[in-house]
């Protein structure tokens, strides 16, 4: 009976260990497959590389912005860093926000002051074609964005916890850059606005 045990075991063994060895070739395969894509060579991103500098008009008055675009991680992201502070803010525009956004007149008047910055890094889902994105910022804010690209415009569509915002980047020339959005609040306010950057020249030695 032992015998004939040990003689089963063996012929398991022997007809295993090509699988065995079929087992090893796989994470070949995989490491092959998981090797990095080449470089992001979409020519809008690169076209957004360099420094930028405008203004932003929404029903919450006119801002003034600075955006800063540049590749990361061996050019597989392009890394987004923004600013932006009131301009210019009507005492109508000021009387409305309390009641439309459900902030309070001293609220209004501490975010005027303040200097809103922002980060984030954009890029190309391999094998899926679609722009995404992540947005982090001062009010400690977590957006993701999903998107796709119409000729010269890449349209994004972000989530977090400051509600839901369809934005449209769109190349009007080679150093000018607009940029349409529509906020939806969590208590469901709409704010559409629009912003228009020019490429920040780069001072001559």
């Amino acid at each position: 009976m032992k015998r004939n045990l040990l003689f089963v075991v063996a012929v398991l063994v022997l007809f295993s260990l090509p699988l065995l060895s079929q087992g090893k070739e796989k994470p070949k395969e995989a490491a092959r497959s998981m090797m990095p894509p080449k470089a992001l060579d979409d020519d809008l991103c690169t076209w957004m590389v360099g420094e930028w500098e405008g203004w932003s008009q929404s029903p919450m008055g006119k801002t003034t912005d600075g955006y800063k675009n540049e590749w990361s991680l061996d050019g597989q992201f392009l890394m987004m860093q923004a600013t932006s502070k009131t301009a210019e803010m009507t005492e109508e525009q000021k009387k409305k926000a309390p009641e439309t956004y459900g902030m309070s007149m001293e609220d209004v008047e501490k975010m005027n002051a303040m200097t809103y910055k922002g980060m984030g890094p954009l890029t190309i889902s391999p094998g899926l074609g679609e722009y995404t994105g992540y947005w982090f910022d001062n009010w400690r804010g977590v957006y993701k964005g999903t998107g796709k690209r119409e000729g010269n415009k890449i349209t994004m569509w972000w989530e977090g916890p400051m509600g839901e915002e369809m934005r449209t980047t769109e190349k009007v020339g080679d150093d000018k850059m607009v940029i349409t959005f529509k906020s939806t609040d969590p208590k469901g306010a709409v704010t559409e606005g629009k912003t228009e950057l020019t490429r920040k020249k780069s001072e001559s030695k």
